[in-house]
């Protein structure tokens, strides 16, 4: 089937939903219709029992170049106020899956780029990964979340290095500076996100779920659930029937067979 100018692809393999940015004409950066799609396509995914694993990367040899600069108003700036971010509801879409989501990073990955991969849970990336933080460039605020994320992951000063100056890092200082899970070279890429899904699918979907909302909760400050959250989630860890299989299978010396997606917890 022939995708339009920009668009997203949705495949599903083996449990593994794939998510491919299409947009060549602009390096697959960001529209609203593109926005619109994702995040039904998480929502679709999160619902799918038959999926495990999301994979979030690039059509062609490009990651993403942020948000397209010709849409930015209608992606960061819509409705009547100005104040509907789509971008933003990207990013909560992301972060709210269930279920793990991969980012798979080759070539360009520019502007929010970095934040549309860090909103993932893992970040494999090649070492032709081309990354720079760019909205100071062209007068723009870095969105509050990937703000965040940036001084979370790099540090104060790394962080002000990066939104002040917008230049583009070298792979070793990705890398080191740890931007990205793993910087892979070109040849291992495929087979190490080959052996990650498999690996995700076969282990405890409710361990899977509620370890991603735990850390959510940690990335948000501001968030006022954590403790009833530990206190409800904590009473339920003991006797949830995922445990009781995975403790089976290690004194039986067999590989668990846990519940699938659509019988985990909510």
């Amino acid at each position: 089937m022939s995708l339009p100018t920009a668009g997203i692809e949705l495949s599903i393999e083996h449990s593994v939903a794939t998510l491919r940015l299409h947009n060549p004409r602009q390096y697959n950066a960001l529209t609203r219709q593109m926005c619109q799609q994702l995040i039904e396509h998480i929502a679709r995914c999160s619902e799918d029992a038959d999926v495990a694993v999301l994979v979030l990367t690039g059509a062609g040899e490009h990651f993403c170049a942020g948000i397209a600069i010709d849409r930015m108003d209608e992606v960061l700036f819509d409705g009547p106020d100005g104040v509907v971010n789509h971008f933003d509801a990207v990013d909560r879409a992301l972060r709210d899956c269930p279920k793990p989501v991969i980012a798979l990073v080759r070539g360009t990955c520019y502007g929010g780029a970095w934040q549309l991969a860090s909103a993932c849970d893992i970040q494999l990336a090649c070492e032709d990964v081309r990354l720079a933080i760019t909205p100071a460039k062209i007068g723009l605020l870095f969105p509050r979340r990937g703000l965040e994320r940036l001084v979370n992951t790099v540090g104060q000063s790394r962080a002000r290095f990066l939104l002040f100056s917008g230049l583009r890092l070298e792979v070793e200082q990705i890398a080191a500076w740890g931007l990205f899970t793993e910087v892979l070279p070109a040849r291992d890429l495929d087979e190490r996100v080959a052996k990650l899904v498999q690996q995700l699918a076969a282990n405890s979907p409710y361990a899977l779920r509620r370890s991603k909302q735990a850390m959510n909760l940690l990335e948000c400050a501001e968030d006022s659930d954590s403790p009833e959250f530990w206190q409800r989630v904590w009473a339920e860890n003991g006797t949830n029937p995922d445990l009781a299989e995975g403790r089976a299978a290690f004194e039986q010396k067999r590989r668990p067979d846990f519940r699938p997606w659509s019988a985990s917890v909510q």
